[in-house]
């Protein structure tokens, strides 16, 4: 029996066929890229970390162990990960008490406020962690801090009672500096929780108390524990204000110590090796409180409250109560809005000055003019704008093609991609920081923008396709198997249908991946020369200098500059939240 193909089905199955090869291409190219993005720093690090002491990877094939047997024989090192674990567990502790309560008066009661309060909440990724712990060190340095002053001066006591030097002070703001970011991961939870079973117990006479006990907590352990778990790990990986305030006091923790070995005193010498064994064993730690997060969201599917019959989330009534509510919030945003205000007031005078009222009438703004007459800070904010567009940009277009082969691409290629593309969120960025350094230590890609602009492509892209991949999976893939049967190509349909369904989507993560570009410090300092400073690196030397009007002048300048893109979006978001309930 002979079949003869219909008219024009050869040329469709030709098309098809040729389709199929050129999305194999792109996908196997995307996996390169993925591969020397983030497997090959890490690859060096690891080979770093066997080096003999003074050699560099590649420039000798022999290995030695001599780098983790100095690592755990030296008696600092039980010490200095009692402190990255106090450090992380006290800040988390703290920002998650501090969160939870904010969240539930925001998403479950009547409390006055709720859109102003998400709309600080959620534009808090405008204030760099560098900016927050200078504004801290200001308020209650021991020698002028404003708070300390304030209280000598009502107490009659003759010694500061504050200082930002101590393990507790760095926990404290840490912690509330932590708060917008644990508020954001469980304001949903507890907006989207049905109060059907805790209206189940009041009705059969359960007081407030024994219903938040036995229903309400045990209903949001799971999330608060995935959140928990996930704080932890993020804090274990902080660098800005363990480098600000554990320095000068004397707190060593993981981030901190490779930042020293890697980046010694003038006069000294970098010791890559035994930074990279610390790298890794920081690593490690990730690994295994990211394989612990994974375990705890697992758990959680028990405990799913929201269907689609009959959920229907209500607001607890507060009565007067709800003014003390506000109160108490506002108490929050206060105390986080007066380091700021410090700044601000430090930037309006060309001397540091102790505010008083005798002094607002000799505010000016001399501070950012000299610190903008300055050509290397003119060239900074040239490269701070260059690099987070530029990277941003990046991490949006690789991470929309690496999520749309991830779920719609075939064979095992996809999945390759999609664990490649997250793998770099265990991954703590000083870590890829020191890896990224050794990799392109001896190339031209050295001291130049280039080099941040690989750092934050590469750490930032397991939130992009993270990002898009939750959007991607909403959108029937009949849509775009309609645009092919109509005679377009993989790409057609891309632009003209999946980028417009998901522009709104793109244009919040672009704004995220901007505001923390800008905001970082780990990569610019780590990788700084004299030709890739950025607005952050920059303050950190004007601080150091130290020039510190310069440095407030130009710690304004950068909120200013990221408030103006984050908040008109975040007052949007909070508006339809709002509408939701």
């Amino acid at each position: 029996m002979t079949f003869v193909a219909a008219d024009g089905a050869g040329p469709s199955i030709e098309r098809g066929t040729r389709r199929i090869r050129m999305q194999q291409g792109v996908q196997i190219a995307l996996l390169i890229v993925l591969l020397v993005l983030v497997a090959g720093p890490l690859l060096v690090l690891l080979c770093t970390s066997f080096s003999p002491e003074g050699k560099l990877p590649f420039e000798t094939v022999d290995f030695s162990w001599a780098n983790y047997v100095d690592l755990f024989a030296q008696s600092a090192t039980i010490g200095l990960i009692w402190n990255t674990l106090k450090y992380a567990g006290g800040s988390v502790v703290l920002a998650l008490l501090l969160a939870i309560g904010i969240a539930w008066l925001t998403e479950r009661t009547d409390m006055p406020g709720r859109t102003v309060a998400r709309v600080l909440m959620f534009s808090w990724m405008a204030i760099p962690p560098l900016v927050f712990g200078y504004g801290w060190i200001l308020l209650i340095n021991p020698s002028n801090g404003v708070i300390n002053n304030f209280l000598k001066s009502l107490l009659g006591l003759d010694e500061s009672p504050l200082t930002p030097y101590t393990m507790t002070s760095l926990i404290l703001i840490s912690g509330l500096g932590l708060t917008p970011t644990a508020f954001v991961m469980l304001s949903g939870l507890l907006r989207n929780m049905d109060p059907l079973l805790e209206n189940a117990g009041l009705v059969l006479g359960a007081s407030r108390r024994t219903v938040t006990q036995y229903i309400t907590l045990p209903l949001l352990r799971p999330g608060i524990l995935s959140v928990g778990m996930f704080l932890v790990m993020t804090m274990i990986q902080a660098f800005d204000l363990p480098l600000v305030i554990g320095l000068t006091a004397q707190i060593p923790v993981m981030s901190t110590r490779i930042y020293t070995l890697a980046s010694p005193e003038v006069g000294g010498l970098p010791n890559y090796g035994l930074a990279a064994a610390f790298g890794i064993m920081l690593l490690v730690m990730a690994t295994l409180l990211m394989w612990g997060y994974f375990r705890s969201i697992r758990i959680s599917e028990r405990f799913r409250v929201v269907s689609g019959k009959g959920f229907r989330p209500r607001r607890l009534e507060l009565g007067l109560w709800r003014y003390v509510a506000a109160a108490a919030v506002a108490l929050y945003f206060f105390i986080m809005l007066l380091p700021m205000l410090n700044l601000l007031w430090a930037s309006l005078f060309p001397f540091y000055r102790v505010p008083t009222l005798a002094q607002l009438f000799s505010v000016s703004l001399e501070a950012y003019q000299n610190i903008l007459e300055e050509s290397v800070v003119r060239r900074a904010l040239v490269n701070t704008v260059l690099l987070v567009l530029v990277s941003a940009t990046t991490v949006i277009v690789l991470s929309l093609l690496v999520s749309w082969y991830s779920l719609r691409g075939e064979g095992r290629l996809g999945k390759w991609l999609d664990t490649l593309s997250f793998s770099p969120i265990a991954v703590p960025p000083i870590v890829m920081a020191i890896a990224i350094l050794l990799l392109y230590l001896k190339t031209p890609l050295y001291a130049s923008i280039g080099i941040l602009m690989i750092g934050h492509i590469t750490v930032y892209v397991a939130f992009g396709t993270r990002s898009m991949i939750s959007a991607l999976v909403q959108i029937d893939r009949e849509l775009e198997n309609a645009a092919i049967i109509s005679g377009a190509t993989w790409l057609t349909s891309l632009r003209r249908i999946i980028v417009p369904l998901l522009w709104p989507h793109i244009v919040n993560c672009w704004l995220w991946l901007v505001a923390h570009s800008a905001r970082d410090l780990t990569f610019p300092l780590m990788l700084m020369s004299t030709t890739n400073l950025v607005g952050a690196s920059v303050i950190w030397m004007v601080w150091d200098y130290p020039n510190l009007p310069g440095a407030a002048a130009l710690s304004m300048l950068l909120v200013l500059g990221l408030m103006v893109l984050v908040v008109p979006v975040q007052i949007m978001t909070a508006r339809r939240a709002e509408r939701e309930i």
